[in-house]
């Protein structure tokens, strides 16, 4: 409560008591006064009388001044945006990696080096060459079929010996694959050295060669002509080459020697480098 209505209060209370001594004080007064034995007779008001009524009213105000000034605001924000990534870390398992497996068939192509008795006489040319094998591709062991066709190159000193010179090289192998660095090249590719070698048979004709020394003179360099006839001979190959697998196909570089011995003249050598594709 304010201090306006406790003013108001004791006003009033003042107020109370003053009318209060007045009134007690004209009682005195009238105490005061001589008395008479003569019975004043009392009765009822009569006609035209007038009484006077004395009426005290207090009257108190009551004010609340009681007032709510205090304004709650509220001043909460959410400044700070908060993202949630959600990453899925679980990847999808890929497909299973089919290895070559068995039976397969390849191409190749490249150029052919003569050496030995086909050295002098004879240049370099080119040789294509195709094959059909087995070999597991998880497996050490594996077999080769190969057909060889070389071209050789003419020398120019030799030119008007022969004609376009060839050789055909049909090839029975056995073939080493080195397993060890399969996963050289990651994990979806199978990388492999290999070995191979076996019997060669070859065919020739138009082959000029440097042939056995006359009267046993080492240092004595004879040379024959090819003849525009097929000769043959059998011989060996060896070499090697590296290979790269993945699905059903396979790339391979290679390199061999396919020798043979003529009757007449020192080992026969040529020497082929081909790049080629097996199918699985």
């Amino acid at each position: 409560m304010s201090n306006r209505f406790t003013t108001q209060t004791i006003l009033g209370a003042a107020g109370m008591l003053v009318l209060g001594a007045t009134l007690v004080s004209a009682q005195d007064t009238s105490k005061a006064k001589p008395r008479s034995d003569r019975r004043i007779p009392i009765s009822k008001e009569a006609p035209g009388e007038v009484v006077r009524t004395d009426t005290v009213t207090l009257t108190v105000y009551k004010t609340d001044t009681l007032k709510l000034t205090q304004r709650v605001v509220d001043t909460l924000r959410l400044t700070n945006t908060v993202t949630v990534t959600r990453v899925d870390t679980v990847a999808p398992v890929p497909p299973p990696i089919r290895l070559p497996n068995g039976f397969y068939a390849g191409l190749a192509g490249g150029f052919s080096s003569p050496a030995g008795a086909l050295y002098t006489p004879n240049a370099p040319g080119g040789t294509v060459q195709a094959q059909l094998g087995w070999q597991n591709a998880k497996q050490v062991l594996g077999v080769r079929l190969d057909a060889n066709g070389t071209w050789p190159g003419k020398d120019s000193q030799f030119s008007n010996l022969q004609g376009q010179a060839r050789l055909t090289n049909f090839s029975a192998d056995g073939k080493v694959q080195l397993p060890f660095v399969n996963h050289l090249l990651g994990a979806s590719h199978r990388f492999a050295f290999y070995g191979i070698g076996g019997y060669t048979f070859t065919m020739y004709k138009n082959v000029p060669m440097r042939v056995d020394p006359v009267n046993g003179n080492p240092n004595a360099l004879v040379f024959t002509p090819g003849t525009d006839s097929w000769h043959h001979n059998s011989g060996w190959n060896a070499g090697g080459g590296a290979s790269m697998a993945f699905g059903h196909s396979e790339l391979f570089i290679e390199s061999r020697v396919l020798a043979f011995d003529p009757s007449n003249a020192p080992m026969a050598r040529q020497i082929p480098v081909v790049f080629g594709m097996n199918w699985y």
